[in-house]
């Protein structure tokens, strides 16, 4: 299923012999929202949403503070107030983190 706007809905990428694997980029991020929320890796997708992990103000603060320790990055307050989903907080990463031209979250078809 593709979904709405065309990304995949898992963080995979193709190793030489094209086998799909999980990129680790994706996967530290998901980790740390994980850890975070105290949950399991496993029940963390990109379509997850903030609200649906139990995400309240205080845990925003405490993942901003890990990303932006993790990735030696600042993300800007506007941003922490926008995102509501995984994907939001990976794309947003990617782009401060200045990993953007690998596209971290993989479009399907291409």
């Amino acid at each position: 299923m593709r979904a709405r706007d065309g990304l995949s809905s898992t963080p995979m990428h193709q190793t030489a012999k094209g086998v799909p694997v999980a990129d680790p980029f994706v996967e530290a991020v998901l980790s740390t929202v994980a850890s975070v929320k105290h949950m399991a890796r496993e029940r963390i997708t990109l379509q997850s949403s903030l609200q649906d992990l139990g995400f309240d103000s205080l845990d925003a603060i405490v993942l901003t503070f890990e990303l932006e320790k993790q990735f030696n990055i600042s993300i800007p307050d506007d941003k922490v107030r926008s995102v509501r989903s995984v994907r939001d907080i990976v794309e947003e990463v990617a782009r401060l983190a200045g990993n953007g031209a690998r596209d971290p979250v993989r479009r399907e078809g291409g």
